[in-house]
């Protein structure tokens, strides 16, 4: 049975839904990244480019807030599908809120991880010119994820 042809979803059935399409929104829009970090980190010596790149990609750090960014997106989808199939809530403000819940997130490992490594005198400095900054880009880039998976939550809702 495919959930657009059904007449009347299951809270199950919106989750599921939900969950699928912010975490294929969320894969798209992290893939469109990494290749845009590739082409400019190879953009002068590409075998070094590539292993500097690889060696960034792939530290304890990295796959942490990866894991953050995953594991949040597939909790909060279900929640976003449940909230715009069956509670008929907008999708633009749930969309607000997961992303700066994510992004707070992952922002959070990244002052707790630069404190620990930096100490706190670096903290302030770090704030400014690294987190906030982090903060924003991450939340851009998930909005537009987030708004596109939402939008077709809400299309789901509207067919419902």
């Amino acid at each position: 049975m495919h959930l657009a042809t059904t007449t009347n979803m299951t809270i199950t059935e919106a989750k599921k839904f939900g969950r699928a399409k912010t975490m294929k929104a969320t894969a798209i829009v992290l893939a469109i990244l990494i290749a845009l970090l590739l082409v400019s980190e190879t953009r002068g010596d590409f075998a070094n480019g590539i292993l500097f790149f690889f060696q960034e990609l792939f530290n304890i750090n990295s796959i942490i807030i990866l894991g953050i960014l995953f594991g949040l997106t597939y909790l909060f989808g279900s929640y976003a599908g449940q909230e715009i199939i069956i509670k008929k809530r907008f999708f633009l403000l749930v969309s607000l809120k997961y992303v700066f819940v994510i992004s707070l997130a992952i922002t959070a490992f990244a002052i707790m991880s630069g404190i620990i490594r930096e100490g706190w005198g670096a903290a302030q400095p770090l704030l400014n010119t690294f987190f906030l900054p982090l903060f924003f880009k991450t939340s851009f880039c998930l909005l537009i994820g987030w708004l596109w998976a939402t939008n077709k939550m809400k299309a789901l809702s509207k067919i419902i």
